[in-house]
């Protein structure tokens, strides 16, 4: 009996030695960091830096791979069917939790099928028109859209990324019905190019993005979201402070893994990003974009997370937002 009981127990020690030698020994070859976006934008500029500040503090090369496709759920769902083995990362913006809310063929779920890692920072979102629009600051805006909403397209650069939710908060304070027109387009680019020549009027985007050409002449800002005004943006007003309904959303950027991971492997990489957030360099390179370093660990990321879904989703459905193939 008790030779088998032996044999029993060290056939439990061998299943699980692997796995903990793994994560002790970890890492220990380059890890790839997924950004499931082309390069260019806001997540890739985010990654790029994060990589290189992990890289440095793990004391292995952290490999940006871009996969883009399906609105970010090709490269997303790549992390989702890798092995958890903290070797294939995943890093992605706010957009990513509502993923199946926006486009249809989303493959996974991703409040379940993930690893929360941490929450690494935010950024506000500033509303900017185009300079022939009658109004000069968001009082006048409010006035004069809602005698003529359909007067006013507002441009959208990825559904349901902060800069969308921000439109669906301010146009569901507008409360007019019909209300202005959405256009949906491909990315911040081409939706800032036809602003600026007023083919659209309205667009809600990061303050790294649009102060650019704010401070070009180019469009006009009226109100970020927030608590407080952005260093970036010092003379735009938020829109509590600008006389419409307090909007806090912003987009934010987190790390994510497989469904799985082992928790000494997810502990290891939250040290590290902890680290990484606190580290001298690594905040002034983010605020001189205009985005706050903000860390969460796993549990409270995990947390905010499913917070941010709630109330996304309700304003999602609210303003009656469906899913695209």
């Amino acid at each position: 009996m008790w030779v088998r009981f032996a044999g029993l127990l060290l056939m439990a020690m061998l299943s699980v030695a692997p796995a903990n030698v793994s994560a002790q020994l970890y890492p220990n070859r380059p890890i790839k960091l997924i950004v499931p976006y082309p390069p260019g934008g806001g997540v890739d500029l985010m990654g790029r830096i994060v990589a290189e500040n992990l890289s440095e503090n793990l004391g292995v090369p952290v490999v940006v791979t871009h996969q883009p496709g399906g609105a970010g759920t090709v490269g997303s769902d790549a992390v989702r069917r890798a092995e958890p083995d903290g070797y294939t990362l995943l890093f992605q913006a706010s957009v990513f939790i509502f993923g199946p809310q926006v486009v249809k063929a989303t493959p996974y779920s991703p409040l379940t099928d993930f690893t929360p890692i941490a929450h690494v920072a935010d950024v506000p979102i500033i509303l900017v028109v185009n300079p022939k629009v009658a109004a000069n600051n968001l009082a006048e805006l409010v006035e004069v859209m809602r005698k003529r909403p359909r007067d006013f397209n507002v441009a959208v650069s990825a559904p349901g990324a902060a800069g969308h939710l921000t439109t669906l908060a301010f146009l569901r304070y507008l409360n007019v019905n019909p209300g202005p027109e959405i256009v949906l387009y491909r990315g911040t680019g081409l939706g800032l190019t036809d602003v600026i020549a007023g083919t659209s009027h309205v667009m809600t985007e990061t303050v790294g993005v649009l102060m650019p050409q704010v401070k070009s002449g180019r469009v006009r800002g009226l109100a970020v979201t927030g608590s407080k005004r952005s260093p970036l943006a010092p003379d735009v007003p938020t829109f509590a402070e600008a006389g419409s309904a307090k909007i806090e959303i912003a987009s934010w950027y987190g790390v994510w893994g497989p469904p799985n991971m082992p928790p000494a492997i997810v502990e290891r990489l939250n040290k590290a990003l902890e680290k990484v957030t606190a580290s001298p360099a690594f905040v002034a390179k983010l605020e001189s974009l205009g985005i706050t370093p903000r860390y969460k660990a796993t549990a409270e990321f995990k947390t905010f997370i499913d917070a941010e879904a709630r109330w996304g989703v309700d304003l999602l459905k609210s303003m009656n937002v469906k899913a695209t193939e």
